[in-house]
Order: C-alpha cells, then structure tokens, then sequence
C-alpha cells in the first residue's frame, strides 16, 4: 500500500486572502480607494482581480500628472498611456523636458577633466555614447517624432479630456549652485550607459513641438505651464509662448490659462478667471526675509507678450509673498483701470527710495488705488513699506478688507490723508479689529475736547479716524436748529 500523501494546508494568511477576493467588488473598491498612493503598485501586483478593481484609482493617484521627455522611448509610453480606455481619461498634465544631451564637445571635454578621467579609451567611449544619442534623436525627430506627437494629441482630443499642457527643466540649479536632474519617463534609460550627464537647453524645441502638434489638430490645451529655473525667459522661449496663447491681433486667447514659474516667482495669467497673479515659488513662510528678496516684474517679457498682458480685461489681480518697485505696481495697475475689481496683496513689500518719508513713495500707490480704478473689493494684509535699511519694514496695513467702492475710498482718504499717522505700524495692530460699544464710550469721554479739531495722536488706527469723523459730523448734525 503506497504512503498516504499528506494533506498540505494553506497557511493562515493565504487563507484569509482567498476569502479577501470574494468579498462584493464594491467593498474591494473601496478598499482599493484607501490605499496610499506610494502602496498602489505592489496592490496591483497581488493578482489580477485587485490590479482591475484599482486600475482607475491607480491612474487616479499616479498618473494623473507626468512628465516625459523628447525621446522616441518616452513617447511610445505616453502614446500607450493616452490611448488606454482606463489610464487615458485620468490624465490631466503631460509636461515636456527641455533639455536634451549636449552635443557641444567643449562641453564634454570640460566634464572629462572635471570628472578626472584621463585614460584616452574611456574617454572615446563616452564621447562615442553621447554621439549615439545625439544620432538617434537627431533620426527620431526627423521621421517619426511629430507621428507620435500627433497621435498623443489625438488620443486627448478624442476623448475630450481638459487636460494641462507644458514644459519642465530637466537641470534645475538650487542653492549654492547645486543642480539637481528631474526625471521625466524614459529618463533613467537615456542616461543608463553615461557615466557623467550634461545637458543643454532647448525650451524653444519643446514648446514648438507642443504648437505643432496642436496645429494638426483642434485640440487646444486647458492651461499652459512652464516650469523654468531661470529668473529670464530668452527670446526664444517667449517667441514659441506667444505662438501658443496669443491670436492673430496680438491678444491673449481667453480658453488658455498661462502659469509660469521662474527661479523664484509665479506668475499665473489666467484669462479664464479673468485673474493676474504673482506670487513667491513654493510654499509660504515665516521668514519675511524671503518674500522681501523676491522681486516680481512683468520685465521677464518682451514687449509682444507685456503688451498682450496689459491689454487684457482682468477683474482680478492678486500678489502675494514678495516685494515689487512702486512704479511697475502702478503702471500695472493703471492699465487695468477700466476692468479691475478686485485688488488682492498680502505679505507684499513696497519698495520706497526717501527713507527718512516712506509716505512720500506710498502716497501715489494708494491715489492710484483710491481716484484710478473703480474698485469692488480691496485686500491689504501685511503689506509693508521696505528700504534696504529698514529692519522687516514699515507695516502700511494688516489684515484688512474692505466692500464696496464707497468704503473703499473712505479708508483710502483716511490712509492718505494721515500719512504714515494711519497706517498699522503701531502697536494697534495686535489689537482686535472690532470693538466694543463700551471702548466707544470711553473714547466718547476720552476725546470730548478734541470734537472741535481734526487733530489726530501719532499712529491712529483709521477706523477710530472715520469713527472720531463720524462723531463729528453727528454732533454738528445736533448742534444745527
């Protein structure tokens, strides 16, 4: 009689599992809905039946935002990725590298020496790889580039997905001039046989290769982002930009949103929200020293593309985190006076030349806002006057919003009128906005010999101004038979 073959027993947790997969597919939706996004790969390598059920929850949360770079590797992927009936709709941004392999040989010779490789074999070698690249390129953007190109836009068109378009630098200096490669998909492979990476940029290349592709067809992209590490846009680039999201009459097409970042700023020109907004890069923070460096300017453009800028309708125009020179401010300002609305600063440095009178600078910011535009909304939140010898500025208004054009004026003729008396450079400001009605007794006692002047003590905040105004004009109104 042959041995009995021993039962094998599936050990406890391959036994749960199997009873995991037969719960309703709504539960392990769910399930799959909660995972994190860094644990989503692995969760589809389980099996089959757990990668379908979170396949849009993973082109959700991992492929929604990519980037990619001008490779023939790279494109294939995206072609796959956009045609695909489940990954294709969540695609929202595809951002382009624009950086390619250096072809200058200089360049290379300097990185051989930096790089101390001094046998003459290797360095041939290396030399021969980067001419390999260069030739493949050179080969794929010449036959089937803008295919691939094409049937990417073709994909987003067909499936009438809004989705983001842009340009990324692949080399990104930071601080102390640490330079730092962000990779885009098919990146690790260009680069896998290199021992030492240089690139150059080619942001024109990128940006026409966007512009083509659309032309092709109807497709038109939702928004439009260049992510720069520069502080200039060259020539070229703006040149490619305003071939993008200017029309025929030089103006802004009003269906394309521009957001770009430079080394330091955002600048977001949004036609769709009738918005213009400039703001530090990255997150905010305590440190007023950064938002006071960070100087904002429409001079990063040439004048095709300020014009088109200054010329558009906005209602709205934001800055936040940084400092700007007071003559561009109201040369921006003016330029909007028919259409603003809405004027939005917070954490804002004026820059003022006479020292000894920062008023004298800041008067003509708050005439342009108080007799130039016809204002619905006005914000000012720590919004400083800034010298080079001012130790975290002077603070011209905290924390304040005002409604409608009538208050808006009053404030203003009060902040005018006063000087730098009004502004919220006192110890006021750590006071509550709002007070009680038992402070206004006091102040009615208080101030009952100074109802017949209009003399004021240094540094009145400009509600207790209207407040002492209006008490005034009450008591006159009394006084009258």
């Amino acid at each position: 009689m042959p041995p009995a073959i021993p039962i094998r027993r599936l050990a406890p947790h391959r036994r749960y599992a199997k009873k995991f997969l037969t719960l309703p597919d709504e539960l392990l939706t769910k399930i799959s809905d909660n995972v994190a996004p860094e644990d989503l790969p692995n969760f589809r390598l389980t099996c089959k039946t757990l990668a379908n059920i979170s396949a849009k929850h993973f082109g959700e949360k991992r492929l929604a935002h990519r980037r990619f770079i001008l490779t023939e590797y790279s494109l294939k992927g995206l072609v796959d990725m956009t045609a695909h009936p489940v990954f294709g709709p969540c695609v929202k941004s595809i951002m382009f590298g624009t950086h390619w392999l250096t072809k200058d040989l200089n360049v290379l010779m300097d990185a051989l020496k930096e790089n101390k490789i001094t046998d003459d074999a290797e360095a041939m070698n290396i030399l021969r790889l980067y001419n390999e690249r260069r030739v493949e390129r050179a080969k794929f953007y010449c036959l089937s580039f803008y295919q691939l190109l094409s049937g990417i836009i073709a994909n987003l068109e067909r499936r009438g997905s809004k989705v983001t378009l842009g340009v990324f630098d692949d080399i990104q200096s930071g601080f102390r001039k640490k330079v730092r490669h962000v990779r885009g998909y098919g990146s690790d492979r260009e680069i896998e046989d290199l021992q030492f990476v240089r690139m150059s940029p080619a942001p024109r290349a990128s940006l026409q290769a966007i512009r083509n592709a659309c032309q092709y067809t109807t497709f038109r992209p939702e928004s439009l982002v260049l992510d720069l590490t520069r502080e200039e846009m060259d020539i070229e680039t703006e040149s490619a930009l305003c071939s993008l999201v200017l029309n025929p009459a030089r103006q802004l097409m009003p269906t394309i949103d521009v957001i770009i970042t430079t080394r330091y700023a955002h600048i977001g020109i949004l036609p769709s929200m009738r918005l213009l907004e400039f703001k530090r890069k990255g997150i905010p923070t305590q440190d007023v020293c950064e938002a006071m460096y960070c100087r904002v300017s429409l001079e990063i453009f040439r004048t095709p593309m300020a014009n088109a800028i200054l010329s558009a309708p906005f209602h709205r125009f934001s800055i936040k985190s940084c400092r700007v020179d007071i003559d561009e401010l109201i040369e921006v300002l003016q330029a909007f006076a028919a259409t603003l609305q809405v004027v939005e600063m917070v954490e804002v440095f004026l820059w003022v030349i006479e020292k000894s009178a920062p008023d004298h600078d800041i008067r003509p910011v708050l005439c342009c806002l108080r007799d130039d535009l016809q204002l619905q909304k006005l914000t000012l939140d720590d919004v400083r006057a800034i010298h080079e010898d001012y130790d975290g500025g002077i603070a011209i208004a905290k924390d304040r919003t005002w409604s409608t054009q009538q208050k808006i004026r009053q404030v203003l003729d009060v902040f005018i009128e006063h000087d730098i008396h009004a502004w919220d450079y006192s110890g006021s400001e750590e006071e509550s906005e709002d007070e009680g009605e038992a402070d206004d007794g006091a102040k009615d006692q208080g101030e009952a010999g100074d109802e017949e002047n209009e003399g004021y003590s240094d540094w009145e905040r400009h509600e207790d101004i209207l407040r002492r105004r209006a008490r005034k004009a009450k008591a006159l109104a009394l006084a009258e038979p």
